[in-house]
């Protein structure tokens, strides 16, 4: 039994050398591609965090597929035959995962294009959050409502996305319902004081204060008004909380619902002798 082992040994010695040298090239490249994919997470500074993740796989992804071509030529396949096969398999398997294929070259135009980057705060369809990472097949995002929602690119690239985070200024639209009792032209200029007084509304565009329609107990005005971006939600209660004191303070009523029901006696209702 050892005899035959060592007889074996001994005749396909070369091989040996062949497979060791193939794996010993497939190590170093690896190590190689490591090496190499360092200095593209340093590039950071200029580049979304996104390109630079995906740019430092693809980087160690193309190194140890060289690593295997080398290793290959090295154990003696031949190559061209593999390259018909591969093109072959390819070609299969392209058909039966177009979808993956689809969310793949969806992810790189989303991010060659910019459209999202990790941070941005964006509303999918009805679904609104905070993007985590924009990976290659898939999108990450962290709802407001805390779940984490996970989007195929593809869907993403048909879908009508709103980035938040890319526009300098966001509008403000509000109603506010004003007693027909009260004097409008005065309530209008104590929202307009309100506006101008606050620190969170940008004077361009410059702010309105509309009669919009005349409801069952109210004069309904629109209150248009541009924030920051980033202070929308913070800026918005505020000011509304001080159009309210402020028309409180002028005395000016803020109506609730109200009905008015008239009960009508029918004459076999009342009581004898009244």
């Amino acid at each position: 039994m050892l005899e035959d082992l060592a007889r074996w040994v001994s005749e396909n010695m070369h091989l040996l050398y062949r497979y060791v040298a193939a794996l010993a090239v497939v190590a170093l490249f690896y190590y190689v591609s490591k090496v190499v994919s360092k200095p593209v997470s340093r590039l950071g500074v200029t580049l979304k965090p996104e390109v630079v993740h995906n740019l430092e796989r693809l980087v160690r992804f193309l190194f140890v597929l060289a690593g295997f071509v080398v290793a290959l030529s090295i154990v003696g396949i031949d190559l061209g035959g593999l390259l018909i096969a591969a093109g072959f398999t390819g070609l299969v398997v392209g058909l039966a995962a177009q979808q993956t294929l689809g969310n793949f070259f969806s992810g790189l135009a989303l991010i060659l294009e910019g459209r999202l980057k990790v941070g941005d705060s964006v509303r999918i369809g009805s679904d609104g959050g905070v993007v985590e990472s924009v990976g290659l097949m898939s999108t990450t995002l962290r709802l407001w409502s805390g779940e984490v929602l996970t989007v195929p690119n593809s869907a993403l690239m048909s879908s009508s996305v709103y980035n938040f985070s890319k526009s300098v200024a966001r509008r403000v639209d509000a109603s506010v319902g004003v007693s027909y009792e009260s004097d409008v032209d005065r309530a209008i200029e104590v929202i307009r004081n309100v506006l101008w007084r606050s620190e969170a509304v940008l004077a361009e565009p410059e702010p309105q204060v509309l009669v919009d329609s005349f409801g069952e107990s109210s004069v309904n005005l629109v209150v248009r008004f541009w924030v920051p971006s980033q202070l929308f939600v913070p800026a918005r209660s505020a000011v509304l909380r001080d159009i309210r004191k402020a028309l409180e303070a002028e005395g000016i009523e803020i109506p609730y619902p109200m009905r008015v029901v008239w009960l009508r006696e029918s004459p076999g209702s009342r009581a004898p002798g009244s």
